[in-house]
């Protein structure tokens, strides 16, 4: 009976040790905005991946399909706080919905790093992802380089955070050429199923513009069908984001002019181990560009590789 029970207590104490190991295991979650997207599929893989390399525990969610669901994301993002998290992973799309919940982890002694999202919000330990700013500034300077006036209408979700910061580069940049001019701001409210609408309202109303630009990477089906259904092809381009397979088929036949291929992969490699150097006491940047390459037909053939 003796043996019995040492042998129970043994198993017990194993198990209670197992558990302290699991406990003390640093714990980051990930609010994916959306995971069904190629580019941000790909970011959850990258993030798996790095989170297993440096013996973390890794945790990703995410709203399904293809529309923004800021409410779904916030509330993920309260999970990981009430679970005890010791890092978060957050893509403020917009600033003042996401800042209060960001403001209320770092009091509770939690690492946030925010993603992809320019200077939305101010209290994150790093953010990683591609200077909208200087995205802005590329895409003017690249249209600029094509013969005749670039009339530009700019879609975005609203007209507050990343559209914000991202027009306003591409509105800097613009006046230094005389040929790109901005012609309107339109928004879809980040739902894909109103951007074919907004863009063909816009084409009417603007018959001079013949450049319809966006950063939302899931415009791309909006914006071409417009201009298909509008009969522009060839008269009217689109210039988006991220390299996908509707992107390159739009390259190739003539509606769309250009994408700015982003690195979401080091964005979500370099969060994990950016939270890692944090728990450790170590520093790391404050802001990290993982950096843009403009792709046009010219180049698509490397870049999609």
């Amino acid at each position: 009976m003796k043996r019995a029970f040492a042998a129970i207590t043994a198993v017990a104490l194993l198990s209670l040790t197992g558990m302290a190991h699991a406990q003390d295991k640093l714990t980051i979650g990930f609010a994916n905005p959306l995971p069904a997207y190629p580019v941000w599929a790909e970011a959850d893989k990258c993030f798996a991946d790095e989170a297993k390399a440096m013996g973390v525990n890794g945790l990703t969610s995410g709203p399904t399909g293809l529309q923004v669901d800021n409410q779904f994301v916030l509330d993920r993002i309260s999970q990981y706080i009430a679970t005890g998290a010791k890092g978060i992973i957050v893509v403020p799309l917009d600033g003042p919905m996401y800042e209060p919940l960001m403001k209320d982890a770092k009091s509770k002694g939690i690492f946030v790093v925010t993603l992809n999202t320019g200077d939305t919000t101010s209290v994150q330990d790093a953010l990683l992802g591609t200077d909208y700013a200087n995205q802005g500034k590329t895409v003017a300077d690249s249209l600029a380089k094509r013969n005749g006036d670039q009339n530009v209408i700019v879609l975005g979700n609203q007209p507050t955070g990343v559209h914000r910061v991202f027009t306003d580069g591409f509105i800097k940049a613009a006046a230094a050429h005389p040929n790109v001019k901005l012609v309107q701001e339109i928004f879809d409210q980040g739902d894909p199923a109103q951007t074919t609408d907004v863009v063909s309202r816009a084409l009417t109303a603007h018959p001079e513009a013949n450049v319809v630009l966006s950063w939302e990477g899931t415009a791309v089906a909006g914006i071409t069908t417009a201009i298909k259904e509008k009969g522009l092809v060839g008269k009217v381009v689109g210039v988006v984001n991220d390299i996908t397979p509707e992107v390159i088929a739009g390259l190739k036949d003539g509606t769309l002019y250009g994408a700015s291929k982003q690195n979401f992969c080091g964005m979500a490699k370099g969060a994990v181990d950016a939270i890692v150097a944090l728990s450790k006491g170590q520093t790391v940047e404050k802001k990290i560009d993982t950096g843009i390459t403009f792709v046009t037909l010219d180049n698509l053939d490397q870049e999609s590789k």
